[in-house]
């Protein structure tokens, strides 16, 4: 299972406000740019099934792993503000990864024909590269007045379908005899798992300086998803 729950860390965020249509109500334009972090459940660990083969004993050395790894932020959100409160849609678009850590199967022969021959099966680091996500959400919003305000805003998010491209380097040795390697290119796809929801949660805090038509302000948001479960295909290659 897979269950992204990401912090995108905003660390330069502009903020346009064009005039306010009356005292008290007015649309702000936010524009930003920053980094995306993941916070749980950064590690997967896979634990593929050990093949049976007749007359060969397998055991693993090292177990795969997939570390997720963020990327830059890009996005925009417009809200419509009555007083203190707000209604606010924004796109928050980022790029993520998962790096694949080494794994080994060794292999022993126990019966004839077999029997004494060893060898291995070597699985190399890999990078995988997903689209790049495009997270849309709804949020309520309170944005206190003055020169140095805090923003507070929350709400519905919907993550769309990731799909990660990647290839893994596989290494085979036969009675100590290396074995030409291949580099099958293999697809992910995370999906909604048992709840079948595309749809999560997302907050965030921040600090505005300056006001007028034009601040700045730096923002942390935290986006919260159910479990995505991870599909493996083969676009070349042994299965």
């Amino acid at each position: 299972m897979f269950r992204p729950i990401v912090t995108f860390s905003i660390v330069v965020l502009t903020l346009m406000a064009p005039a306010a249509t009356a005292t008290a109500q007015g649309l702000d334009l936010t524009v930003f740019v920053g980094a995306a972090y993941p916070v749980y459940d950064d590690r997967l660990t896979l634990r593929p099934s050990v093949p049976s083969l007749p007359g060969v004993a397998v055991t693993v050395a090292g177990t795969p792993e997939l570390r997720a790894d963020g990327g830059p932020v890009f996005g925009a959100a417009l809200a419509f503000e009555l007083g203190i409160l707000g209604i606010e849609g924004r796109l928050d678009s980022t790029e993520v990864g998962l790096e694949l850590t080494p794994g080994r199967y060794d292999l022993r022969g126990t019966t004839s024909p077999f029997q004494g021959l060893t060898g291995s099966v070597g699985i190399g680091a890999g990078h995988f590269d997903a689209d790049r996500l495009q997270l849309l959400s709804l949020n309520a919003r309170l944005r206190t007045p003055g020169p140095i305000g805090i923003v507070l805003s929350g709400g519905m998010s919907y993550l769309p379908e990731i799909e990660l491209t990647g290839s893994v380097p596989l290494s085979v040795q036969l009675a100590g005899i290396s074995l030409p390697g291949i580099q099958p290119q293999l697809r992910l796809r995370a999906t909604p798992g048992d709840s079948d929801s595309r749809f999560g949660i997302n907050g965030g805090a921040g600090l505005q300086i300056g006001g007028g038509a034009l601040a700045l302000m730096g923002e942390v948001r935290v986006f919260y998803f159910r479990d995505y479960e991870l599909r493996f295909s083969v676009d070349d290659g042994p299965e």
